[in-house]
C-alpha cells in the first residue's frame, strides 16, 4: 500500500536515525527530502551493487571461520553482484539513468566493477590470512561482531545501524573496522566509527579507543583512526532530528554534491 509524501513527512518525524541519514541530511537537506520522503526516481550506481556484494562475500567467509576458499567467497560476491545488477536494471533498462564513475558510463562501470569486486574480495582473504591475529572480537555470549546490529538511544534520539566488523587487535584492543570499496573518509572524519563505537560500549560496555577502515583499494586497513568524544556524535544526531522535525530541508548544491547526487534529475536546485 503506498504513502502520501504528507504520511511519510509525518513517519520521519519519529523514525530512527542513521549515520547515512546524518550525513545525507548534512551534505544536502533537500536531497534528503526527495530521497527519502517525496521517493523522487533515482539514478542506478554500479558501485551500490559492488559496495553490498564485497560486504556480503566479507561476512560469509568471516562467519565459515575463515575456512572458506577464495573462489566461494568470489562466489558470494558474484551472486549478490548479480542480483542487485538485474535488479537495477529492471527498474532503470536506460544507460542515461545510470550515473557514471569518472570516464566510465553507467553500463561500462556496471561491467568493470564485476571484476573489481572479484578482486576485492580476494585481496580481504589474502590480507586476514597474512594477518591472522587480527580476530573477529567476540562478545561475552560468544556471538561475532560481525554486521552486528545496534539499536540504541542518544539524548532522546534512537538511532539503529550494522557496525560492519569489530577487530580483537593484539596491539590497539577492541577495534571497530569499516569495510570500504571506494573513497576512504578523510582522516577528521570520524563520525561513522564514532558511533559504532558509542553503540558497542552502550550495547556491550566495551571501550575502543581507535578505528579503521578496510580498504577494497588498497587491500588493507587504513591508520587508526583516534577517535572522538561521544558528545561529538550525540550532538550531530539532535541537529539531524530537529531539523527533519521542523521541517527544514533547505537546498544545498555544489558540483561535487551534485554531481553525485541520485536525485539530481528531480532537483531544480542542481549545480550543474
Amino acid at each position: 500500500m503506498s504513502t502520501t509524501v504528507e504520511e511519510r513527512t509525518e513517519a520521519y518525524r519519529t523514525r530512527p536515525r542513521s549515520v547515512s541519514q546524518v550525513k545525507q541530511y548534512e551534505q544536502c537537506p533537500f536531497a534528503f527530502y526527495l530521497t527519502r520522503i517525496a521517493r523522487e526516481p533515482e539514478l542506478q550506481a554500479a558501485w551500490l551493487a559492488q559496495g553490498v556484494a564485497v560486504h556480503s562475500a566479507a561476512e560469509e567467509w568471516e562467519r565459515s571461520e575463515r575456512v572458506m576458499s577464495v573462489p566461494e567467497a568470489q562466489g558470494v560476491f558474484g551472486r549478490v553482484y548479480v542480483r542487485m545488477a538485474n535488479e537495477a536494471l529492471e527498474a532503470e533498462p536506460a544507460e542515461d539513468g545510470w550515473q557514471a564513475s569518472g570516464p566510465y558510463t553507467g553500463f561500462t562501470d556496471l561491467e568493470r566493477r564485476w571484476h573489481l569486486g572479484r578482486e576485492q574480495v580476494e585481496r580481504y582473504v589474502a590480507w586476514y590470512e597474512k594477518n591472522p591475529d587480527e580476530k573477529i572480537w567476540k562478545s561475552s555470549d560468544g556471538v561475532p561482531a560481525i554486521e552486528q546490529r545496534f539499536d540504541i538511544e542518544v539524548d532522546g534520539v534512537k538511532v539503529v545501524g550494522f557496525i560492519d566488523q569489530v577487530i580483537d587487535h593484539p596491539k590497539r584492543g577492541p577495534v571497530v573496522r569499516d569495510i570500504k570499496t571506494g573513497v576512504i573518509p578523510m582522516v577528521a572524519d570520524t563520525f561513522q566509527l564514532d558511533t559504532y563505537a558509542l553503540a558497542l560500549r552502550q550495547a556491550h560496555g566495551v571501550d575502543c579507543e581507535t578505528g579503521d577502515y578496510w580498504s577494497g583499494k588498497t587491500g588493507r586497513p587504513s591508520r587508526a583512526r583516534k577517535l572522538g568524544s561521544g558528545a561529538a556524535v550525540v550532538d550531530r544526531f539532535k541537529e539531524m532530528d530537529e531539523g527533519v522535525k521542523a521541517g527544514l530541508f533547505t537546498p544545498s548544491p555544489s558540483a561535487e554534491t551534485c554531481g553525485r547526487c541520485p536525485v539530481q534529475r528531480s532537483c531544480d536546485f542542481a549545480a550543474f
